[in-house]
């Protein structure tokens, strides 16, 4: 798994972008800080993180993140390259139990 911090329109908030292997998904998790215990998630949005193959092109995560931020073109050479350099690997026994629990729930 590759994970990285990209720069974000909104300064508020954090945007981290990778490459999920065992997935085989690209990912996105944008994030705006947290003032109090009392607040409801600071996650306001999360992709590739529920099902396999569900971003499988760096141009569909870049879609995706539009609204909040641009990922520059160094980047997406860098998650294509992770991507890469991983596809051939297959999960573990514990990432593959893991991928089966995520498929029986939903």
């Amino acid at each position: 798994m590759s994970r990285y911090e990209i720069p974000a329109r909104n300064p508020q908030h954090t945007i981290a972008v990778g490459w999920d292997n065992p997935l085989s998904t690209f990912f996105a998790q944008v994030s705006r800080p947290v003032e109090n215990e009392d607040e409801d998630d600071p996650i306001i949005l999360w992709l590739g993180a529920s099902r396999p193959r569900e971003i499988v092109s760096v141009e569909d995560l870049a879609q995706h993140l539009e609204p909040y931020a641009v990922i520059s073109p160094e980047m997406l050479d860098q998650l294509r390259a992770d991507r890469a350099a991983k596809i051939d690997q297959p999960p573990t026994q514990v990432q593959q139990d893991a991928i089966n629990f995520i498929r029986r729930s939903r």
